[in-house]
C-alpha cells in the first residue's frame, strides 16, 4: 500500500474507533436526528469484549447527539428531575453542518486529491474545508459551554485533539454527548423521549437483561424480589 492509502485506511480505523462504545448490561445509547426524533441503540449482542456489548453508532449520521444512559438493576424511578439533559441536543444539532463539511472534506475530498489526478486542485480546498470548519465549530462550542466541565484545560485538550486527529472532528457532536453524565434513569428517559415502537424494542431488551440477572440470583433472595417488582414495572410503563 502507498503512504496515502495508509493513511486514509488509519483515518477510517480512528473515525469507526471514535463511532463505536462498549455498553454494560444496564446500559443504551439514546441518539437525537434534528426533527428531534429520539432512537435507542443496545449494541451487537453477539460481540463482547471484557463484558461489555459493542455498539457500533450509524457511521453516516455523526452530527447526530448520542448520550449513554444507564439504570441500577435495584431501584427504578418512574420521575428524575434531571431531565434537562435532553434539550442539549438542539445545542448540538448545530454542530450538523459544520462537522458534515468535515467529514466531506476527509473522506471525500481529500481522497479525490490524493488518489486521482486532480491532486493539489482537490487537496487544498479539502484542507481549507476540513480546518475551517473545524475551527468554527470548535468556537461554537466553546461559546456555548458545550463540554462537561468549563475548565479552560478540558477545552484545550478537546480542541488538540479535534485538529491533530480530523476524525474526532467529524465525530464532534457524539464526543461532547457520549461524555455526559446523565442521572435519569435510562427507563425514564426512554420512556418520555421515544415513540412506542421504539420503546417497545428497548423494554424487550431491559426485560432481557432483567431476565439474566434472575437466573444468577437464589429463588426467594431479596435481589430476586426487588428484580421481579422492576420488571413488572417496567411493563406498566407507556411512552
Amino acid at each position: 500500500m502507498s503512504h496515502e492509502a495508509q493513511l486514509f485506511s488509519l483515518a477510517i480505523l480512528f473515525y469507526l474507533y471514535d463511532s463505536s462504545a462498549l455498553l454494560y448490561s444496564n446500559e443504551a445509547i439514546l441518539t437525537c436526528d434534528r426533527t428531534e426524533r429520539w432512537r435507542a441503540e443496545t449494541g451487537w449482542a453477539g460481540i463482547v469484549i471484557a463484558g461489555r456489548v459493542l455498539c457500533m453508532l450509524n457511521p453516516f449520521s455523526p452530527h447526530r447527539p448520542a448520550f449513554r444512559l444507564n439504570w441500577d438493576f435495584h431501584t427504578l424511578e418512574s420521575g428524575a428531575t434531571d431531565t434537562g439533559w435532553s434539550e442539549r441536543a438542539r445545542q448540538l444539532n448545530a454542530l450538523a453542518p459544520m462537522t458534515l463539511a468535515i467529514g466531506m472534506a476527509l473522506f471525500v475530498l481529500l481522497p479525490l486529491g490524493l488518489f486521482t489526478a486532480l491532486g493539489p486542485y482537490a487537496v487544498v480546498p479539502a484542507l481549507v474545508v476540513l480546518y475551517g470548519s473545524t475551527v468554527l465549530a470548535l468556537s461554537y462550542v466553546h461559546r456555548r459551554g458545550l463540554l462537561a466541565t468549563r475548565k479552560r484545560s478540558r477545552f484545550v485538550g478537546f480542541a488538540f485533539e479535534c485538529l491533530a486527529c480530523p476524525p474526532f472532528a467529524v465525530n464532534m457532536a457524539r464526543r461532547i454527548s457520549l461524555a455526559s453524565r446523565i442521572a435519569e434513569p435510562l427507563p425514564s428517559a426512554a420512556v418520555r423521549l421515544l415513540d412506542a415502537e421504539n420503546w417497545g424494542r428497548l423494554r424487550a431488551h431491559c426485560l432481557s437483561r432483567l431476565d439474566d440477572a434472575m437466573h444468577l440470583v437464589a429463588e426467594d433472595s431479596t435481589d430476586k424480589k426487588l428484580l421481579v417488582a422492576q420488571r413488572e414495572r417496567l411493563m406498566e410503563l407507556q411512552p
